[in-house]
């Protein structure tokens, strides 16, 4: 984990864990994640999908996916008559097509990242919760049931990889590790 962001992840986790407080990690987090937004996609050292995947396992390594009572969104609340159906997934996607390569992960990543912003919209507007302020959004639990929902998108695509790439990328993690250990940020760029 030679990433500067990804070892200032760890360590909140770690010092979360030590303290026996699941909330530092979200307290420590926020000015984080602020500041991640902030940084143009093409200059950023993580990738989206990346990213919130590590702040993903984290959170829920914590218990805090419990704590917040998390229960992550289904397709159906982003199609026609769903409840967040005007951020459409299929229309504000396209679909992407299940990852094989690095650059299907990375198509993928930019496709999903830039839906999630217009869910992250959506969302706030449906549920009062500040989905817009990445400061301050990780404490509400929409966060949480979008991001649980783009993980089980990314996860998918991660599974996929990992039977195109090589039989031992087994799982998600896995998966990460090896992008990861490659220089791989899926995606740097959008």
């Amino acid at each position: 984990m030679a990433n500067v962001t990804l070892t200032r992840l760890a360590g909140f986790a770690a010092d979360a864990k030590q303290q026996r407080n699941p909330q530092l990690f979200l307290q420590k987090l926020g000015p984080l994640h602020a500041q991640w937004h902030s940084v143009p996609a093409t200059r950023r050292s993580i990738g989206f999908l990346l990213f919130h995947w590590h702040v993903v396992a984290y959170f829920n390594d914590l218990g805090l996916n419990k704590t917040l009572g998390v229960k992550p969104y289904k397709l159906a609340d982003f199609r026609p008559g769903g409840r967040f159906d005007q951020a459409d997934w299929a229309s504000l996607t396209g679909n992407p097509r299940p990852a094989k390569t690095v650059a299907n992960l990375e198509a993928s990543s930019v496709a999903i990242e830039r839906w999630h912003n217009e869910a992250h919209m959506v969302i706030g507007d449906a549920t009062g919760a500040p989905m817009m302020d990445p400061s301050i959004n990780i404490f509400y639990s929409a966060f949480w049931d979008l991001h649980g929902f783009i993980n089980a998108r990314f996860e998918t695509d991660l599974a996929s990889f990992g039977r195109a790439a090589t039989p031992k990328l087994t799982t998600a993690a896995k998966a990460v590790a090896s992008l990861e250990s490659q220089g791989v940020v899926v995606m740097a760029s959008v």
